[in-house]
């Protein structure tokens, strides 16, 4: 492969488009070299600048001419030339949102190539405040799963325990994928709806419930199909199910408070809804976004519950209890069997009727 010198590359620059070229043209060239070369600190800005400079460029030079103008001219890859050209054409209609943002090229990068609703999910926590890696906004527009989805079908056509675990992690990565997504765009709503509280003004109670309750209806369930074991049910032909987390964990209280936060007829009352906000739900949000830690614990999640009914409470922790009670009542009724079988056989041998005793039945 040939190598280029600065002096080659900056000959090709000049030369390589041939007699195709109008003096316009060329003329042209030389000021996108010179305008590009001026730039200084690469900011949001300058990024679509880049960009779209690569745009006129590429529509003066042949295909293969450009990406060779590209390494004379910029100093960087052929494929960092289309990053920025992808960021001036898919990107222009967010252009001014990203610039009062201040976003990093290398994130503008990422979003170049997301679907909409993923750069508005983005873009919306960036304005709320979040310090988003390179990798949290990949991890946000689902690249990792994207690339993998390529490969779906070799994934999901391996045999054996390998295979099995090819497709667990290519579900795993999908279900994190939107359910960091979810919780994302949960956590800004609810900070938003904070905000009346610095101006003295009512938290719309309302409001906040219809934008989020099914977002949170969706998370548990997928948290669930993330995280949490199924439970092995006593008769046979019923379902298995997910079960509750380890009690006492962190992420056990997120799974219960995303339950609670799914129901609507599960939030405080007005006069506990705001403390609850700030106290519960903001905290265990931050905890799944942003990784901090998280100091409250199931009980005061659950403390509110205490006095519903069961039919209200959370159908496998409902279940649970079901199942606690029918297994105690069995144990009992062992007990009992047992007990008779061991007064029969008592009886057989001694001759002797015995009743058995009452406090057996307690």
């Amino acid at each position: 492969m040939a190598k280029y010198t600065h002096k080659k590359r900056e000959a090709v620059a000049q030369t390589k488009p041939g007699p195709t070229i109008t003096p316009a043209q060329e003329d042209e060239l030389k000021w996108l070299r010179d305008a590009f070369q001026s730039l200084g600190r690469r900011t949001t800005a300058q990024a679509f600048e880049i960009g779209g400079y690569l745009v006129r460029a590429k529509s003066i030079l042949p295909d293969k001419a450009l990406g060779a103008w590209i390494k004379a001219v910029c100093k960087f890859t052929p494929k960092t030339g289309r990053n920025y050209m992808a960021v001036q054409a898919n990107l222009a209609d967010y252009k001014e949102r990203l610039e009062a943002a201040a976003v990093a090229p290398t994130v503008l990068f990422v979003l170049a190539y997301a679907e909409q609703p993923e750069v508005e999910r983005v873009i919306s926590a960036i304005e709320a405040g979040e310090q988003l890696t390179v990798a949290q906004v990949k991890a946000t527009v689902g690249v990792e799963a994207k690339r993998k989805v390529a490969t779906t079908n070799d994934a999901l056509n391996v045999g054996g325990l390998a295979g099995l675990r090819k497709a667990a992690e290519l579900k795993i990565t999908q279900d994190v994928t939107e359910f960091h997504g979810l919780m994302s765009a949960v956590l800004k709503r609810v900070e938003k709806a904070m905000e009346p509280i610095a101006r003295g003004r009512a938290v719309k109670k309302g409001l906040l419930q219809d934008a989020i309750v099914y977002d949170c209806r969706h998370a548990h369930d997928l948290l669930n199909s993330i995280a949490a074991p199924m439970k092995v049910e006593m008769v046979s032909h019923v379902n298995w199910r997910p079960a509750r987390l380890p009690e006492g964990s962190a992420w056990r209280t997120v799974q219960a408070l995303l339950h609670r936060m799914g129901g609507a007829d599960d939030w405080p009352d007005r006069t506990e809804f705001v403390s609850w906000l700030q106290d519960e739900v903001i905290p265990a949000l931050r905890f799944v976004v942003h990784g901090e830690a998280l100091t409250s614990t199931e009980e005061e999640i659950e403390s509110a519950d205490a006095g519903d009914d069961l039919a209200s409470q959370e159908p496998a922790e409902a279940s649970d209890r079901v199942q606690r009670g029918e297994e105690a009542t069995l144990a009992r009724i062992n007990s009992v069997f047992n007990g008779m079988i061991a007064q029969a056989s008592s009886v057989g041998k001694s001759r002797e009727r015995r009743s058995v005793p009452s406090a057996v039945a307690a």
